[in-house]
């Protein structure tokens, strides 16, 4: 019984997470890029040496909107919370960083919404939000009780990436309003396992996970989040705000400090 209340808990604390970030790149098939680019070397050893080169394809390149442009650096943002125990001191106020965990082993499902932003002006990038997103966090597990327990400690960042051009759109799965905002999450700490009566372990985590795909970019826009082609370009030319929050999960947790810095850059 009590495995089956930690599952039932664990699948509750994970139906509120947002839709994830894909910004992994999945190449095209390989056999259609190499007959792309030798095609192009074809192409390019026959040309006449005044004709006007033709851009490359993304079947040559992977990410044709963003080839051959310098990189802008577009801000950072850092966000940062803690939970504990008991977020209460006498006689001083209450931290509104301060995230009370709930007593082990119980979950504790957690939110810390609006901590930093940033508002781009339009233009500022051409098809692309670059993210160098570094979390800096410590964690303490304890086992007060008098059996073994699992641990779990889940922390990722949330943004809120708000735009005139998504006014009036909707996600063309669900039919949703997007209501002028998309809320992605970037996946980040994601730890588990067994702690011993009377243990207690601390974790430091401290890693970057850099640009592939991007947060946002031009072709996401199109396959993923339903805009045209010249909606897509519109979305880059108009002001885009970025919230960050930072959500997650705890268990068996006795104390956390939770840093997630940002920096964005673009083409």
């Amino acid at each position: 019984m009590k495995a089956r209340t930690l599952i039932l808990a664990l699948a509750a604390s994970l139906t509120a997470a947002p839709v994830l970030a894909d910004d992994t790149f999945r190449s095209p098939p390989v056999n259609d890029a190499l007959a792309a680019g030798r095609a192009a070397m074809k192409s390019a050893r026959l040309a006449d040496p005044a004709a006007t080169k033709a851009a490359p394809t993304a079947a040559e390149v992977g990410d044709a909107d963003s080839f051959g442009r310098k990189m802008n650096w577009l801000g950072l943002l850092s966000g940062f919370t803690y939970l504990q125990t008991d977020c209460v001191i006498p006689g001083e106020p209450l931290d509104p960083r301060c995230i009370q965990l709930n007593p082990a082993p119980a979950f504790t499902s957690f939110e810390a919404p609006d901590l930093a932003a940033i508002t781009l002006p339009g233009k500022s990038t051409d098809s692309l939000l670059c993210h160098w997103q570094t979390p800096i966090v410590s964690v303490g597990f304890a086992n007060f009780t008098a059996a073994p327990e699992q641990y779990r400690f889940q922390a990722f960042p949330v943004y809120r990436i708000e735009s005139e051009v998504l006014d009036g759109l909707s996600d063309p799965f669900s039919g949703t309003p997007y209501n002028g905002a998309i809320e992605l999450g970037l996946s980040a700490i994601n730890v588990s396992g067994s702690i011993g009566p009377g243990e207690y372990n601390v974790e430091q985590f401290t890693f970057t996970r850099m640009c592939i795909g991007g947060l946002v970019s031009k072709q996401s826009l199109i396959n993923s989040y339903g805009l045209t082609e010249a909606q897509a370009k519109q979305f880059f030319k108009k002001p885009i705000t970025i919230t960050m929050s930072i959500r997650g999960n705890a268990r068996m947790v006795d104390a956390a400090n939770i840093n997630f810095g940002t920096r964005f850059a673009g083409d």
